[in-house]
């Protein structure tokens, strides 16, 4: 692979990782159909690419990862305090996202119907959008966190290990569905995915290995998807402090159902 691929595929990865679009699906097709590079690598490129992704994560939330960090001191488990809240979500939907993937991806499962579960969550959230519309409530924020919701975000987020489903996709819609803001429920799925994706490429990266790349494509993979997906995250963020709930949850399940759309048509 060439360096003006490598840059393409890790431009588009910083892109799409935070949309609800499965990225490392498309990203695979990208290089294998259209790149003609080889499957297996393929794989272990794309698992590389989220490390430059998390790294834009790590940078754009770094007061919210510092302020868990010094948490930890004072912590007391609960949810009495944006910053306990937030250290609480972390803690449990990593440990039950962690559970769940290593138990889906240990035993290789492939779920055939997973297509039609992106559908169902999309036409969801469309009708959710349309319901919020008719009827006005409060939303939540980080301090209306709980237990079900941390851990259930987590469940979630496991299950994005199944081919089609994707990680940003199906956390934010569970989020939007507990009528959290779209910044929060935005804010706190890209923060989840930081010690998910870390402990998901150690664990690939221990028993898989990659050292069939070469270390100048793995450097400008890092870099491309790391700066494309700060500006992603910086966009995305944006957008949903700015845009109404009611138009976001559509706009969020119309991106979920856009596929599955096209493949219909073609």
């Amino acid at each position: 692979m060439d360096l003006f691929q490598i840059i393409i595929i890790s431009v588009v990865q910083g892109i799409i990782e935070w949309l609800p679009i499965s990225s490392q699906g498309n990203i695979i097709i990208l290089m294998s159909e259209i790149f003609d590079y080889n499957i297996e690598n393929a794989l272990k490129l794309s698992i590389v690419l989220h490390l430059g992704t998390v790294i834009s994560a790590c940078i754009y939330f770094r007061k919210e990862i510092i302020q868990v960090s010094s948490n930890f001191k004072n912590y007391k488990f609960g949810y009495n305090n944006e910053i306990n809240s937030l250290t609480t979500f972390m803690i449990l939907s990593t440990i039950s996202s962690s559970v769940v993937g290593i138990i889906l991806f240990s035993s290789l499962l492939e779920i055939a119907g997973n297509t039609f579960f992106t559908i169902i969550i999309g036409i969801g959230l469309i009708i959710t959008g349309i319901i919020q519309k008719l009827i006005k409530s409060n939303l939540k924020n980080t301090e209306n966190l709980k237990h079900e919701v941390s851990i259930i975000t987590g469940i979630l987020q496991g299950l994005a290990v199944i081919p089609g489903i994707s990680r940003s996709g199906i956390t934010t819609s569970y989020l939007l569905f507990m009528k959290f803001s779209p910044s929060t429920a935005l804010r706190l799925s890209f923060i989840m995915s930081i010690p998910a994706v870390l402990l998901a490429n150690l664990y690939i990266i221990v028993f898989e290995g990659i050292q069939d790349l070469q270390y100048i494509e793995l450097i400008i993979a890092i870099m491309f998807s790391c700066i494309s997906g700060l500006i992603s995250i910086s966009s995305f963020i944006k957008i949903a402090q700015r845009i109404k709930f009611w138009i976001f949850s559509m706009i969020v399940g119309v991106l979920l159902l856009t596929p599955y759309l096209l493949q219909i048509i073609n």
